[in-house]
């Protein structure tokens, strides 16, 4: 049975912060595939990440998942149960192994934890921390620490997979091996961030470009889409 379309359903989304307006009045469909979301520091990207992953509960609008309300007292579980996430900057609990970390988000979406440890050696071996299994996340350096939360995104199986600046921290050889998980993932819908240009090219068939909490541009890939261009939204060398 196939995956239905607009998996992720977001309608009139404002968050407001004090006084600050971050998202203004967005409304967005995600149907399966890779989308790409781009645009400048502070317009907004990473709090429709969290807002569409259940951490930050909307100022006005709906988040429906899988035909769930994200923020409904009947559907919040069903909603986030489908939804698996890589934060761009999260505090993680530094006297934790890897492994476990992994594991305990596993078990906390219903699985044995024998299963749930099988699955966590797995996903670290797949981002290539095969030997950083039991090392404590506050020995682990920046890049590694990106692939823990990449390896625990990618073991909860989930239908979307939305990812924060995910190359962020890696190296080339690194990056490639990230390019290729995502593009093996049995995730049916993937939102991504990304402020570099090859991500955007390699991954995304869609992109969706925030400014000032809005959205300015939702569509094709196109190759007018250069790195003049890029820079331009995002603020940043196309890289």
């Amino acid at each position: 049975m196939g995956q239905p379309v607009n998996v992720v359903q977001v309608s009139s989304l404002s968050q407001v912060f004090k006084r600050f307006l971050a998202l203004d009045d967005v409304s967005l469909c995600l149907d399966p595939g890779v989308i790409a979301l781009i645009g400048a520091n502070g317009a907004g990207k990473t709090t429709l990440m969290r807002t569409l992953a259940g951490a930050l509960k909307p100022t006005a609008g709906t988040v429906r998942v899988a035909g769930f309300d994200a923020y409904g007292k009947t559907e919040r579980a069903q909603a986030l149960a489908t939804v698996a996430w890589m934060p761009q900057i999260a505090e993680l609990p530094k006297g934790m192994r890897a492994i476990d970390l992994v594991a305990h988000l596993c078990w906390m979406r219903g699985e044995d934890r024998a299963s749930a440890l099988v699955r966590a050696e797995e996903s670290l071996r797949a981002v290539g921390l095969t030997k950083s299994f039991k090392a404590k996340l506050g020995t682990l350096s920046g890049g590694m620490v990106r692939r823990v939360w990449l390896a625990q995104a990618l073991a909860a199986d989930a239908e979307v997979l939305l990812l924060d600046e995910p190359s962020t921290g890696l190296d080339p050889r690194q990056r490639e091996t990230m390019v290729r998980l995502i593009r093996e993932t049995s995730a049916g819908t993937v939102l991504l961030s990304s402020h570099l240009l090859e991500d955007v090219r390699e991954l995304a068939q869609r992109i969706v470009v925030l400014d000032q909490g809005k959205i300015v541009f939702d569509g094709a890939l196109s190759s007018s889409m250069n790195a003049e261009w890029f820079m331009q939204l995002t603020g940043d060398e196309a890289g």
